[in-house]
Formats: structure tokens, C-alpha cells, sequence
């Protein structure tokens, strides 16, 4: 009766958010993560990864984070005679996502710890920079309006998966891994003067840890 009545009480907790213990403590939580992204094309370098965020638990069980975070990877493309041939030359790019996420959240209470499944929607702002040389290449081609290259903003999404291990009642740590699938338009005027309008494959795994917060 007794194991009867805790879990009505559980079930009947209003927005409650969970903790690596099994626990329902509030509905606000706050997170911070850093690890490393790795893109799915050997054009784009592996790069430092940060996210933070603020989440909202409205039923036992699951969760919703909104998520701010960013990672910049060099971008290396084929060369020849130091004039780019391909879509967007080498230089940098700069992902910025605004994310909103959805966990399930599977309790693990003789391990300390919850099991996440996650997926999420966001846009990502990308902010794309030529290499020095590679600017300094096109001009000297000799072709009017060189360089002339910019990448876009998109939609992207990502699925994924995690564990929160529980310090204590309200702090955690926590570790997940997501795939994003990312296509961004890049638009602009290759080498020789043809114009050029193509989705980049940035689709990306991203591997982070950090901790997290209840309250």
C-alpha cells in the first residue's frame, strides 16, 4: 500500500523535472556542456563544441531544453595551382544554433542516473570566412567580382542520446552524443567566373559533458 501510495504521489508531482535519482524536484533546470564536433566530410576539420541550456520538465519523464551553443571548423577544399576549384574555398565557418529539444528521460535509480533519448529542431546561424591566400588567389585570377562566396543560414535537426549521473538531489552531470543533419546553401562565383548555388553537407556528430542544475 505504502509502495501504492509514493507512486500516485509521484505520478501526481505537476511539472516536475527529474534528477539522476529518481526524483521529481521542480520543473526548471540549467545546463552547460562543452565537447567536440566532427563533421561527416573530411572538407571540414573537427572543432571545440559549447552549449548551454534552459530547460522545462511539464510531465514526469520529459523534457524541453532551449539551447544555445556554437563550434567553428576550419574548412579545407581542393587546391589546384592555389586557385580553389571547388564550391566554397578553404577558410572557416562559424555554426551558431538556437535549438529547441525534446528528451525522454528513463530512470536508472540503482545506477544514480537517467537515461536521455533526445531530438530537436533549430537554426543555425553560419558565418563563413575565406582563407587569406585562397582571397588572395581569386583576385589575382583575374576575374571580375572575385572573391564572391558566402554560405547561408538553415534549419536543422538532430537526434541523439545521453546520461545524467545524479552529485546529488539537484546536481548532475551529464554526457550525450547527437547527430545534426545540416545542409546549408552556399551561393557565390567559383574559379574562372561560373557562378555557383549548392548545398554544403555539414551534417555533424557532436559528442559534450558538462553539468547540469535543478531547481
Amino acid at each position: 500500500a505504502a509502495a501504492v501510495a509514493a507512486a500516485l504521489a509521484l505520478g501526481a508531482a505537476p511539472a516536475a523535472a527529474q534528477s539522476g535519482k529518481g526524483e521529481y524536484l521542480g520543473a526548471w533546470s540549467a545546463a552547460a556542456s562543452v565537447g567536440y564536433a566532427v563533421p561527416n566530410t573530411d572538407e571540414y576539420a573537427n572543432a571545440f563544441a559549447w552549449r548551454v541550456a534552459l530547460g522545462y520538465s511539464p510531465v514526469p519523464q520529459f523534457e524541453l531544453d532551449l539551447e544555445l551553443g556554437g563550434f567553428s571548423a576550419d574548412v579545407s577544399q581542393p587546391e589546384a595551382g592555389g586557385v580553389p576549384t571547388h564550391t566554397i574555398a578553404s577558410g572557416s565557418l562559424g555554426v551558431r544554433p538556437v535549438c529547441l529539444t525534446a528528451q525522454y528521460r528513463r530512470p536508472l535509480p540503482e545506477m544514480l542516473s537517467t537515461l536521455t533519448l533526445l531530438a530537436g529542431v533549430g537554426y543555425y546561424f553560419v558565418d563563413y570566412s575565406m582563407g587569406e591566400a585562397q582571397a588572395d588567389a581569386f583576385t589575382k585570377s583575374g576575374v571580375a567580382g572575385l572573391p564572391d562566396q558566402r554560405v547561408d543560414d538553415a534549419w536543422g535537426f538532430h537526434v541523439g542520446a545521453g546520461l545524467e549521473y545524479a552529485l546529488s538531489e539537484r546536481i548532475s552531470l551529464v554526457a550525450d552524443g547527437r547527430y545534426i543533419f545540416l545542409e546549408p546553401s552556399a551561393r557565390g562565383t567559383g574559379a574562372g567566373g561560373s557562378s555557383f548555388d549548392v548545398s554544403l553537407d555539414l551534417d555533424t556528430w557532436l559528442f559534450s559533458g558538462g553539468v547540469k542544475v535543478a531547481f
